[in-house]
């Protein structure tokens, strides 16, 4: 009888392991087209950059991004550059004095079929007369679902943090469209 236990125990040991390995040689990393990457490549991002501190009520900023990785499961925002704003709702007449990101760089992490970035965080400041004087609030975890993960030519995100949400979306500048993914 004991026999049998050690072999039902070591046989579960090695399918445990087993399943490891395999799931961790099937993690999704960075390509470039079926080749992974092992260098260092500089994506930029042109696109939108939408907060509301409450539904319906924010600014749409045209906003630059410069992501990075060198291979791996993780990559990097290592810019933000947000440029004019235009405010709806609540905001509609607010102007924006500064958009500083905080915590650079963020980090990025490969999912299956989509990134997320840790802790996105742009402290902003108002002129006054604004519904706000100043915004300074944290995604914690913002989620980038991609079109075609294989060949990245677009970018959607969105995260939340309480009532406050932040939502965009970002397109792969030349000559890096669609030249990287994950898989």
């Amino acid at each position: 009888m004991k026999i049998y236990r050690r072999m039902l125990i070591a046989g579960l040991a090695v399918a445990v392991v087993g399943l490891a390995v395999s799931a961790s040689a099937s993690a999704a990393v960075w390509k470039e087209g079926s080749t992974k990457v092992s260098k260092l490549v500089t994506l930029g991002l042109t696109g939108a950059e939408v907060f509301e501190p409450t539904e319906g009520n924010g600014m749409s900023c045209e906003t630059h991004l410069t992501m990075t990785t060198e291979g791996g499961s993780t990559g990097k925002v290592t810019k933000v550059e947000p440029k004019t704003c235009t405010g709806f709702g609540t905001y509609a007449k607010c102007t924006v004095v500064v958009a500083e990101p905080k915590t650079l760089p963020w980090t990025v992490t490969v999912n299956a079929t989509d990134l997320s970035i840790a802790n996105w965080r742009v402290r902003r400041t108002f002129k006054s007369g604004c519904t706000s004087t100043e915004l300074d609030k944290t995604i914690t975890s913002m989620t980038v679902p991609l079109i075609e993960p294989s060949a990245i030519t677009t970018m959607e995100l969105s995260g939340l943090n309480g009532t406050y949400k932040v939502y965009g979306s970002f397109n792969v500048d030349s000559p890096n469209s669609g030249k990287y993914g994950i898989g």
